[in-house]
């Protein structure tokens, strides 16, 4: 589960549930550069975020040497020194094992101690450990994960009635909870037709951004870290999610695009809608829009890639309406209606000028 990250929460719990999820985040496999320099930059931003970031590190790592020290030492005696390193106590290499036994063993020598402080101790940090795997760590690594080849749009029904349509390339991954219903974009674009469920928002992540809505339908497109959302029914909640700032509301009509920190919101958006959301039909619509924006556009839908050699043709205006995988139709286009020539060069099209 990714806990939601109530507003009306105290400044403590709320740090405490981004460290947690920060942490679930990096073990649930698809931990990318991005996402590290997005950390990087939430720790920087408050030393409160170190702490409890830490507080999640150390606990884990505590649970960790418990049930290693507890594989076959008879209870109420404390590991030798050497004794990280046998077979025993798999998975660390032998300068960790050093390390930690190094460590273990300044701060308190290998005798005999209360054989049920050292059991209650151990258990108590057991059962910390375990609840935050259970209740952070478990669900993001058990999450669904959906993804689409490129070229693909494919839709799939979630548990709670909800419905999810895929564009390109996409993938992303579903965790409900009784808190919150979780969507993480990992890369692409995802058309959301919400069930309404006021008791779990449906939260979709993208980057460092979180869109929340409880029954709405909406778009959100992921370019690296910045995102671009469509509302064409209801309402969501756009914000940060690395630091508390100022919510963006959106009503049905509205478009909002971020870049780092900066969201530009149109809020009537108007016949725009129904173009951006025409990739559910398997549609590029290009209305008055640079040459160069055009390929970018199709070169997400097919393999092979135009590339634009002649930097003067890049921002010639077109328009029309074409089948994102039909490439041929679109350069017949650029040779019969503008200054361009097309060269095949196998695994690549050239436009070039003439």
């Amino acid at each position: 589960m990714k806990p939601s990250m109530d507003s009306d929460a105290p400044e403590s719990e709320r740090i405490e549930e981004a460290a947690a999820r920060w942490f679930a985040r990096q073990h649930g496999g698809a931990w990318t550069d991005a996402d590290q320099t997005q950390f990087d930059a939430w720790l920087d931003a408050s030393a409160a975020h170190r702490i409890h970031y830490l507080r999640v590190v150390t606990t884990w790592d505590q649970s960790a040497r418990m049930k290693a020290l507890s594989a076959g030492v008879s209870p109420g005696d404390i590991p030798p020194r050497d004794s990280w390193g046998d077979q025993r106590f798999p998975g660390r290499s032998t300068a960790q094992a050093e390390s930690t036994g190094d460590a273990l063993a300044s701060a308190s020598k290998p005798t005999r101690h209360n054989p049920r402080h050292w059991r209650f101790a151990a258990a108590a940090i057991a059962a910390v450990a375990l609840g935050i795997y259970l209740l952070i760590v478990a669900p993001w690594l058990a999450a669904d994960r959906y993804t689409t080849a490129l070229g693909d749009v494919e839709s799939v029904s979630l548990s709670d009635g909800s419905k999810i349509t895929l564009n390109t390339d996409t993938s992303l991954r579903v965790s409900f909870s009784d808190r919150e219903r979780t969507i993480t974009l990992d890369r692409g674009e995802a058309f959301f037709d919400v069930a309404k469920d006021k008791a779990r928002p449906f939260v979709v992540y993208a980057g460092n951004k979180r869109v929340m809505a409880v029954g709405t339908r909406f778009s959100v497109r992921r370019e690296r870290d910045d995102i671009q959302v469509v509302v064409a029914e209801g309402r969501v909640n756009l914000a940060d999610d690395s630091a508390p700032r100022p919510a963006n509301f959106l009503d049905a009509g509205a478009v909002a695009r971020t870049s780092n920190a900066d969201v530009l919101v149109r809020p009537d958006a108007g016949t725009e809608i129904e173009k951006l959301l025409s990739w559910r039909r398997g549609y590029l619509y290009f209305d008055n829009v640079p040459l160069a924006d055009a390929v970018a556009e199709f070169n997400r839908y097919n393999t092979r890639k135009i590339l634009i050699e002649d930097a003067g043709i890049a921002t010639l205006r077109i328009g029309g309406n074409f089948r994102s995988t039909n490439i041929d139709a679109f350069l017949d286009l650029m040779q019969s209606g503008f200054p361009i020539a097309v060269e095949d060069a196998g695994d690549r099209i050239v436009l070039k000028a003439r």
